[in-house]
């Protein structure tokens, strides 16, 4: 027969499993919302990369390392070069995996630093473009 005290360590126990389970339930569902913000992102600033006329054009110089990026204004050059170290900083952060980022930008950001012509008219060691260099190196 089941006694007072039995049924209420046998509530106990269910309570204890019930909570358990939910903690479970809610550290995987915030793995995920991680992971999704993470796409989120990647995806805004894919977006932002591909739609940018100045970047484009940049990108299609950096390329062959044109001579006429020697007339492009400081300005495009370094709203590319924040962009890339936007993604630098979104990589260290986490917000953005390493791999994925590298994958997506590393190419034409490695293109760039690689382009005397580029850097004509910004000084490529200022302490001002370490994230960029790091982020080229990785």
């Amino acid at each position: 027969m089941l006694t007072l005290s039995d049924a209420k360590d046998i509530a106990t126990i269910g309570g204890a499993v019930v909570a358990l389970f939910a903690l479970i339930k809610a550290v995987v569902e915030y793995g995920h919302q991680g992971a999704q913000k993470r796409a989120e992102h990647f995806v805004l600033m894919r977006k932002r990369f591909k739609e940018n006329e100045s970047f484009r054009e940049l990108c299609v110089l950096i390329e062959t390392d044109d001579p006429s990026l020697k007339e492009i204004p400081f300005k495009d050059k370094r709203d590319l070069l924040g962009f890339f170290e936007e993604v630098a900083l979104m990589t260290n952060s986490r917000l953005i995996r390493a791999s994925v980022a590298h994958y997506m930008f590393g190419y034409y950001a490695i293109r760039c630093w690689e382009s005397e012509n580029f850097w004509s008219s910004v000084n490529r060691k200022s302490a001002y473009w370490t994230l960029f260099r790091d982020f080229c190196e990785r």
